[in-house]
């Protein structure tokens, strides 16, 4: 499987913003992804899906031909770390082949040590009659990018970026609406505090 030059250099973004010397986003990607293909046939795709105070990032590559051929097999795995609290993480592959991620299951389940329901075979092909469509990972990244935003024009007016997001988070419960939402609605109410600038 060859990572897309795109998801390669937004790895590389992501590596300079974190600031680490020992590590490197995109070839932890790439040695995972061959890993997988080494292990598994008919690759279709691989998704991260990672999920922080409920808001979702993913990574996801899949094959130059994906789109040509239709998942016959998936396995979702739930990736517990006793280490880290209020993320969840989850990997989804999916395979062209039937059948071709179970001894891969029973190997990374024993490898790893997860619980017997942390690999879920075969549920992930479907969505809303669509082949191919992971059930997880499927949120936008525009909600994030919004989320992202409405954090920022929160530091603007003299929070801190963890004070936002949880002002944020408190504004969406208080309301019943998603995070997402309030997001936008705090973007909109923004553009009449800070009018663009004229060139």
């Amino acid at each position: 499987m060859k990572l897309q030059p795109r998801l390669l250099a937004d790895l590389a973004r992501l590596t300079t913003a974190l600031d680490s010397s020992t590590v490197d986003l995109a070839q932890l990607v790439d040695r995972l992804s061959a890993d997988i293909d080494a292990a598994v046939s008919a690759v279709v795709s691989i998704s991260l899906t990672v999920i922080v105070d409920g808001e979702y990032f993913e990574v996801s590559a899949s094959t130059g031909g994906s789109a040509d051929r239709l998942p016959a097999s998936s396995l979702r795995l739930t990736l517990a770390d006793p280490r880290s609290t209020g993320s969840e993480k989850y990997l989804l592959i999916l395979s062209g082949t039937a059948g071709a991620l179970v001894d891969f299951a029973a190997d990374v389940s024993y490898s790893l040590g997860l619980d017997g329901d942390a690999a879920v075979l075969d549920r992930h092909l479907r969505i809303d009659g669509e082949a191919g469509l992971p059930v997880y990972g499927s949120h936008a990244l525009a909600a994030v990018s919004e989320v992202n935003q409405a954090i920022g024009v929160l530091i603007a007016g003299g929070r801190s970026a963890t004070e936002g997001r949880a002002e944020l988070h408190r504004l969406a419960a208080q309301s019943g609406t998603p995070t997402a939402e309030v997001a936008r609605r705090t973007l909109r109410d923004a553009r009449g505090w800070f009018p663009p600038q004229g060139p």
